[in-house]
């Protein structure tokens, strides 16, 4: 096993957002980042909303074989389980490998924000977001405005994004591994105790 991805989108799950981000923000990063690379960036998108099968061991994986995170930081992202972890984990990728140094200065967390960021946390400060803001609408047109901002906005973060994927640091197997085991955790104490037995019902 070896990095699979270069990018993870990590994002607080919900139907219209995805929408979003298959229609408009994907293609647009990929053809932009494309150009930079003179290859076509494998990007990796959870299609999973926070309710039903349980996919934490797959995610766990996807996300230890990503080179980088892009955090489309919303208020309400460090409210879900998911996206915290996910941004936990490549931090820590990031201390573990020296990375944001002299000698390292890429790191591979790149935060985009899609809505206010005021409640980005002051000890990420440090790091420098690009804002997308105006272009996060989930009912805009392909020819629209907003189509258009974005892709002038991906266009100006390209490089910047390509120089993050192309000195990502050296793959390490117990990245997936820690992953995994850490969502699948994390999935099962959300879930509770196992039902087991026909639950009794009283009269009222």
């Amino acid at each position: 096993m070896a990095y699979q991805h270069d990018i993870f989108i990590s994002y607080r799950r919900n139907p219209e957002t995805l929408s979003w981000l298959t229609e408009h923000f994907v293609p647009l990063l990929k053809l932009r980042v494309e150009q930079e690379l003179n290859r076509e960036p494998e990007v990796y998108v959870d299609e999973q909303v926070e309710v039903g099968a349980s996919w934490p061991l797959d995610l766990g994986v996807a996300l230890g074989c990503s080179r980088t995170l892009i955090a489309l930081w919303s208020g309400n992202f460090l409210a879900s389980v998911w996206c915290t972890a996910e941004l936990s984990h490549m931090l820590g990728r990031e201390r573990e490998a020296d990375l944001r140094t002299l000698a390292k200065p890429h790191g591979v967390v790149i935060p985009a924000f899609i809505h206010d960021g005021e409640k980005f946390p002051p000890d990420l400060a440090h790091i420098k977001p690009f804002k997308i803001q105006k272009c996060f609408n989930v009912r805009m047109a392909r020819n629209s405005q907003r189509a258009e901002e974005l892709d002038a906005a991906l266009a100006e973060q390209a490089p910047a994004i390509a120089a993050c994927i192309e000195n990502a640091p050296q793959w390490r197997q117990k990245w997936p591994e820690a992953a995994a085991h850490d969502f699948y955790t994390r999935f099962h104490q959300a879930a509770g105790p196992e039902q087991t037995t026909v639950p009794r019902f009283s009269a009222p």
